[in-house]
């Protein structure tokens, strides 16, 4: 049975069908379209695949570029029915499933990769990792890409600047209130990077690599099955 822990509920209740059809523009908006280069990052990682397992999927934005890059089965999946709503019309050539990363409704090595963006600080890793080890291949390539907390002062002052923004933000746009106003604490007290890395190296993966993008605001952490 899934334990209902801090991670899951946050994600309960920053995403839900009343704002799943503005999630893209939201996106695109307060990443500043950083979000379609940390994305192309996970694209150049993983290469050329026959079947790739979206985690997280959300609408459906990663799991399209990875169609786009003539991937031959893409499958995602969500926490959030109505944001596969919308995947879903999107495109028919994407295989979608309403359930959670840590527990997936898979057979064992089926997939060569496995993506997520945006999932990490939601979930108990550990138990990701080794779902994500048990439905890969061999020589199979995971992606975690999430938020991180800036440690630059420059970047930390123009973070919580911009938070204060979001937050001012949230009072007239109602459906993103929650996020606007607690995600930035959500990133600042995750030890994602540090966990996930941790977890891939207890459960055996191999070639695990951590890099930081937009001046330490983004991270990507990949890995291979052996």
């Amino acid at each position: 049975m899934l334990k209902v822990h801090e991670g899951l509920r946050n994600a309960r209740k920053f995403f839900s069908h009343e704002n799943a059809s503005t999630y893209d523009y939201v996106v695109r908006f307060t990443t500043f379209g950083q979000d379609s280069l940390w994305k192309n990052q996970i694209l150049n990682i993983i290469g050329k695949q026959n079947s790739v397992l979206d985690l997280a999927c959300g609408t459906g934005i990663l799991s399209l570029m990875l169609i786009d890059s003539a991937i031959i089965k893409v499958s995602g999946l969500d926490l959030v029915f109505d944001y596969l709503e919308i995947a879903k019309k999107k495109t028919k050539r994407l295989f979608l499933t309403n359930g959670t990363a840590e527990i997936l409704p898979y057979k064992n090595e089926c997939f060569d990769s496995v993506t997520s963006s945006y999932l990490a600080k939601y979930v108990d890793i550990e138990r990701v990792v080794n779902e994500c080890w048990r439905i890969l291949k061999h020589d199979g390539i995971v992606v975690f890409h999430d938020f991180t907390y800036p440690t630059n002062n420059l970047m930390e002052s123009f973070w919580n600047a911009y938070f204060m923004i979001l937050r001012i933000t949230g009072i007239f746009v109602k459906s993103w209130k929650a996020v606007f106003q607690e995600l930035d604490q959500v990133v600042k007290t995750s030890r994602w990077v540090e966990q996930t890395i941790g977890s891939l190296e207890h459960r055996g993966f191999e070639v695990i690599s951590c890099k930081y993008y937009t001046l330490g605001t983004a991270a990507i952490i990949s890995a291979k099955k052996p």
